[in-house]
């Protein structure tokens, strides 16, 4: 199916390039951002005094010390990776059961940038506005092939088990300090901008009875393709305390949110091939009848497709996060955060289908093989521990490192390509800041993220819509990333 094109304001394009990585925290939320913050291991909500407190904590931003410019790139590199073992009853469905299947081996780049403003140092009031990504998951694998038995006069596109899933942020926020300084409290309005781009085989049960059902022509793949966007609006707040020079205590909450995504899409329907069948209805007395002539259709390997409209609404979860950080000295810091993440509030998929056209002739058997579609999530609300240090060298070199260490949210009964955050994940990061001078600054941050290993044993159908609701096979990850920021303080 051809994406249709985007009418994205000029400006988003210019500052975030969106080329879908798997860096994620728990589910598909992204690690984190900023390169300060993620050199510590995101462990800033008692920090956040940089713009990207607009993300972890905004109260942080009343602590700017001076108007701030800031541009940020990122490097990633994601090594997703799956063994199919995708069988019922030890017979295989036609997944590439044993085959190692890896996603595209490929380095993407994307940007972030941010404004904020502290116009008067009697007036303890910062304000501006932060363009980033929030969520994100990509994997592109070819994981399905039609088994000769099926058909051996046809294959599917390689490009069979397909998610891109990107949730952009345009994110005013203000701040302000009270009690000398040493109380400041946040507000921000996040405006998410969601993409949801997934190509992905469902078997759907044969509609014939006995014996066109009969093995291997059980279920009928199905190729379901969906395109589409959508906005929502939500809010996070947050609050900061330091009751003296060297300790720092800060909590935020971020809502959940609605994104309303439509769009195009396409559901391809792959046929079996028996020429045994087809003679056996090929009746010159009933050459005519309806009925045969669709079951001679049917299983004569050709392909057909609807194409329709859809709507579904993406739920992201809400948040709570609380802080510490201690300055050892006047050259060392140390912080840690604590953050519960409602991961059950991103309940499922809930594909509405309309205006659908179908180019088989209207055949009232394969119009049943259409319908709306559930991908059901049942997500566990999970945390994640990071601490994260900083030392100053000298004037110009500062140096940080830090670790997060983040829950899976996904139960096996749910896990599939569509999401592979396939374990309890281990962040290693490291970072440096170079002063070029007291206006201009460099920052650097590398992350190196270590996921769980997972197997899947048995695969079911957890709602009853009869597709499969989780994925067999053994699923393993990993991913390096890259954080380079340019800030300019005026």
């Amino acid at each position: 199916m051809t994406r249709r094109l985007r009418s994205i304001p000029l400006l988003a394009v210019l500052i975030v390039t969106l080329c879908g990585t798997t860096v994620m925290a728990g589910g598909w939320q992204y690690s984190g951002v900023g390169a300060r913050a993620k050199a510590m291991g995101s462990a800033y909500r008692a920090l956040a005094d940089d713009w990207s407190g607009v993300y972890y904590n905004p109260a942080g931003l009343a602590f700017l010390d001076a108007n701030l410019w800031n541009l940020t790139a990122e490097t990633l590199s994601p090594r997703p990776e799956v063994k199919p073992d995708f069988t019922i009853d030890g017979y295989g469905l036609g997944y590439l059961d044993g085959q190692t299947r890896y996603s595209k081996d490929e380095t993407m780049l994307f940007g972030e940038m941010a404004l904020f403003a502290k116009p008067l140092e009697a007036f303890p009031v910062a304000f501006g506005m932060a363009v980033y990504q929030s969520f994100d998951h990509n994997a592109d694998m070819n994981l399905f092939y039609l088994r000769p038995a099926y058909n051996d006069q046809l294959q599917v596109p390689e490009r069979n088990h397909n998610s891109n899933l990107d949730v952009i942020n345009f994110h005013p926020a203000v701040a302000m300090k009270f009690m000398d300084d040493r109380l400041a409290v946040g507000f921000g309005v996040p405006i998410y901008r969601g993409d949801v781009f997934i190509d992905q085989i469902r078997l759907v049960e044969n509609p014939y009875s006995y014996i066109l059902n009969s093995r291997p022509y059980e279920n009928f793949p199905k190729l379901f393709s969906i395109d589409g966007y959508g906005y929502g609006v939500g809010f996070n707040a947050g609050i900061q305390y330091r009751p003296s020079d060297r300790f720092r205590i800060g909590a935020s909450y971020t809502s959940g949110v609605t994104i309303k995504i439509d769009g195009d899409s396409r559901e391809t329907v792959f046929l079996p091939y028996n020429q045994g069948i087809v003679n056996l209805y090929n009746d010159p007395q009933t050459i005519n009848d309806p009925a045969q002539r669709e079951i001679r259709e049917t299983y004569s390997g050709g392909a057909f497709h609807a194409d329709s409209e859809f709507d579904l609404d993406m739920k992201l979860p809400s948040e709570f996060g609380f802080g510490i950080a201690y300055q050892v000295s006047d050259k060392v810091i140390l912080a840690s955060d604590l953050v519960f993440t409602r991961w059950s509030e991103f309940e499922d998929f809930q594909v509405k289908i309309s205006d659908r056209q179908i180019n088989s002739g209207l055949y009232a058997t394969w119009c049943s093989l259409f319908s709306d579609l559930e991908i059901p999530f049942g997500w566990e609300d999970k945390i994640k521990l990071s601490f994260g240090a900083e030392g100053i060298l000298s004037e110009r070199w500062t140096l940080r490192g830090g670790y997060m260490f983040d829950q899976s949210p996904i139960p096996d009964e749910v896990f599939s390509p569509l999401f592979m955050d396939t374990g309890n994940k281990h962040h290693l990061s490291a970072g440096a800041r170079f002063n070029l001078d007291e206006s201009i600054s460099f920052d650097a941050a590398l992350e190196a993220i270590f996921f769980g290993e997972r197997t899947i044993d048995e695969v079911v159908d957890i709602n009853g819509d009869g597709y499969y609701d989780n994925f067999g096979g053994t699923f393993k990850n990993k991913t390096f990333s890259s954080t380079w920021a340019l800030n300019y303080r005026f």
